[in-house]
């Protein structure tokens, strides 16, 4: 019994290790492309209005026109692009968070911390030109988290209730 559950962890290490690897590669690589003109911007325009430039936090600034959109069928690819980018890549944060911190399994410190990481996520990829601060982004990112959260809390109870863990 012993064996499985350091299998189980070794495994669940190994996961949070190889998905915090590929959330630094997509959350700071797409910027790179574009990081030469931002600070030739910033150079010719200044720091802060360039930072300024590209940071949106009008909520829903982003998503209302895929909203209105949805129907018409070449958006789609846009539309899912938008959630597979900043809803589900963020579940697996809100199943590792509560697995490793116990404290993360109640609703309020996981919620505030949460939004703490996305926050510094945001803040460093417009104050570094590797991308923007977008307030739709932190949304979308918080629900991927809260989802990975209801995720598990429900294998958790399942789990309890077996008496697994």
């Amino acid at each position: 019994m012993e064996q499985k559950k350091s299998f189980g962890r070794l495994f669940m290490c190994t996961c949070c290790g190889v998905y915090l690897a590929v959330m630094l590669l997509l959350l700071y690589s797409k910027g790179i492309p574009a990081h030469a003109y931002r600070l030739q911007t910033a150079r010719l325009n200044g720091y802060l209005p360039t930072v300024l430039r590209y940071t949106n936090l009008r909520p829903l600034k982003t998503i209302r026109p895929f909203l209105r959109t949805a129907a018409q069928l070449p958006l789609w690819d846009q539309i899912m692009n938008q959630v597979t980018g900043n809803v589900l890549i963020f579940i697996p944060a809100g199943i590792f968070l509560p697995y490793y911190r116990a404290k993360q399994r109640h609703l309020k410190p996981f919620c505030f911390t949460v939004l703490l990481i996305i926050l510094f996520v945001e803040l460093s990829q417009v104050l570094s030109f590797l991308g923007s601060f977008d307030v739709d982004d932190i949304l979308l990112n918080f629900l991927g988290c809260l989802t990975g959260w209801l995720i598990f809390k429900m294998i958790y109870s399942f789990l309890h209730l077996l008496h697994i863990v």
